[in-house]
């Protein structure tokens, strides 16, 4: 969101990123949130992960993935449908097994790896490439390796819920995607350290060893869900706030995972 846009209950006259009003606002409606939401999400995508290790944690099974694996891959790694058509498009044109094999399996850093494969993938929005490379590669091997999506950290309008938690986005600017994807990482950490005072880390979540890997999604998920929120209640009537998803299904479409519930 612009500096200098019109407030919200998140958002406040001429704040940015680097606002302590903003994240002291974020923090209070994080503390009133439910922590059930995010066990909740965590042990969905820990059910997801096990289904990305059955498909990718071998070099060998990428080989045989099939049109319908393709498209649960791209829906698992974006956060609209209009995304996931298009990556499934442009999956169904092009022969991308080698690319994910090498990413997945290959040698050297993830960070240069990841570099790679966005290279590779021609005639593809840069984001959304940066979003199946770390989407592969987080959902598979999920203690290894972390996200990189438009709602964490986007380069085009320097956005997200990343810089809005630094409190800048002096750590997120990068010179490449390989420094790039390793900032992310580094400012994923850093919030991590902002979450514990929310009170949602609980240890039903943090110690539950199924759990743990994807506490910092469930988090991350939970934080922007919030601060859309924030900016829906302000841009849109009550009554078609209402129409809204709840929170936690929000949290599954930023993450990929399908809607629970009507």
């Amino acid at each position: 969101m612009p500096i200098g846009q019109r407030a919200s209950h998140i958002i406040k006259p001429k704040t940015g990123p680097d606002d302590p009003e903003l994240l002291e606002t974020l923090q209070e409606a994080l503390e009133q949130t439910n922590p059930d939401d995010l066990i909740t999400v965590a042990d969905e995508l820990a059910a997801r992960h096990e289904r990305f290790v059955h498909r990718l944690a071998e070099p060998d099974r990428v080989w045989t993935l099939a049109g319908d694996d393709w498209a649960w891959i791209a829906r698992s790694v974006t956060v609209a449908r209009r995304h996931a058509v298009t990556l499934v498009e442009y999956l169904r044109q092009h022969n991308i097994a080698l690319p994910v094999q090498e990413l997945l399996h290959g040698q050297g850093e993830a960070a240069h790896r990841v570099a790679g494969f966005v290279a590779r993938l021609h005639g593809l929005d840069s984001r959304l490439r940066l979003e199946l490379a770390t989407g592969l590669l987080h959902h598979t091997f999920p203690t290894e390796h972390w996200l990189w999506t438009r709602w964490l950290w986007d380069v085009n309008t320097h956005t997200g819920i990343l810089p809005l938690l630094a409190g800048s986005v002096h750590n997120l600017v990068a010179d490449d995607v390989a420094e790039g994807y390793v900032n992310v990482g580094a400012v994923t950490a850093m919030s991590m350290r902002f979450a514990e005072g929310t009170g949602l880390l609980t240890p039903d979540l943090v110690e539950h060893p199924r759990r743990r890997p994807f506490a910092a999604d469930a988090f991350l998920a939970c934080a922007y869900s919030i601060y859309l929120y924030g900016i829906t209640s302000w841009r849109l009537s009550r009554e078609f706030n209402r129409l809204l998803p709840t929170l936690p299904n929000m949290m599954r479409r930023l993450l990929g995972l399908p809607k629970v519930g009507g």
